[in-house]
């Protein structure tokens, strides 16, 4: 089997695959916008890069075990930048819930503090 054909393949289904999976997580809100449109560019560059990129000098030295060892290590590396992708998206997300949690705290203070002037100023009129 040639090589250089099974690399393209192996790009331009991976591409596809990272474009599918990225598109689910972003439906499914698990994945920021902003990693999510950097995935899409990945997947995409992948699969130009299966359709366009011809191995042919280099590929004839590898052997069986190096093909499949190099198609494992991508898919390692790719789930795990998945991976971290999710945990920073998850970071993200907590941190626009907290600041919004704060904000509403800081409004629920102000309120208080104005009651709190009001209820001083009756007291005042009232002792007077």
């Amino acid at each position: 089997m040639d090589y250089g054909l099974f690399l393209q393949i192996v790009l331009i289904v991976a591409g596809v695959i990272i474009l599918i999976t990225d598109v689910l997580l972003l439906a499914k809100r698990k994945l920021a916008e902003s990693i999510s449109i950097v995935w899409g560019f990945g997947g995409l560059i992948f699969i130009v890069a299966g359709i366009v990129l011809h191995p042919s000098g280099w590929i004839n030295y590898m052997s069986h075990a190096g093909m499949a060892l190099m198609i494992l290590l991508g898919f390692c590396v790719v789930y795990g930048l998945f991976y971290a992708s999710l945990r920073i998206s998850e970071i993200i997300r907590k941190q626009v819930e907290m600041a919004m949690n704060i904000s509403l705290l800081n409004q629920e203070m102000v309120e208080l503090k104005r009651k709190l002037a009001e209820l001083d100023m009756e007291l005042e009129t009232k002792t007077k």
